[in-house]
C-alpha cells in the first residue's frame, strides 16, 4: 500500500469525528430546566408554537432562547442559570413575537427546575 492509499481511510474517519463532534451537544454548564405545555384559549394543546424563555428584567443582555411545542404541545428548556424568567408562546403561523400573556417561573438554586402553562389565543383570563 502507498502512502496516499493509506491516506484516503484517515482523512475519511477524521471526517466523521469532526461531523459528529460538531453536532454532540454540548455542555449547557448550567443546572436549569423549563417544561411546560402550550395551550388555546379553550385548552387544547397547540403543536409547533414557539415558547420563548428569556431572563426577567433582562431583555438585552439575559439568556433568551426559545424552542418549538411538539405533538402535544409540551416544551422543554434546559441549560438555564437559577433566577427568574418570563416565558410566552406564540403560534407557529404568527410572525409577531409579541404576547400578552408572559408567565414568570422562578429557578431557585437548590432545585433549578420551573413547570408553567401557557395560554395561547384571544381568551379573557378569570379574575382579571
Amino acid at each position: 500500500m502507498n502512502f496516499f492509499s493509506r491516506l484516503g481511510p484517515v482523512l475519511f474517519l477524521c471526517s466523521v469525528a469532526s461531523i459528529a463532534a460538531a453536532q454532540a451537544p454540548s455542555d449547557p454548564g448550567e443546572p436549569g430546566v423549563i417544561t411546560g405545555k402550550v395551550i388555546d384559549s379553550v385548552g387544547r394543546s397547540v403543536e409547533g408554537a414557539k415558547v420563548h424563555v428569556r431572563e426577567h428584567n433582562m431583555p438585552q443582555t439575559g439568556a433568551a432562547r426559545y424552542v418549538t411545542t411538539d405533538e402535544w404541545g409540551q416544551f422543554r428548556i434546559r441549560g438555564l442559570r437559577p433566577g427568574d424568567y418570563d416565558v410566552y408562546a406564540v403560534p407557529s403561523h404568527s410572525a409577531s413575537m409579541l404576547s400578552r400573556n408572559v408567565q414568570r417561573v422562578h429557578l431557585p438554586k437548590d432545585t433549578p427546575i420551573g413547570n408553567v402553562t401557557v395560554q395561547i389565543g384571544s381568551a379573557k383570563h378569570e379574575g382579571s
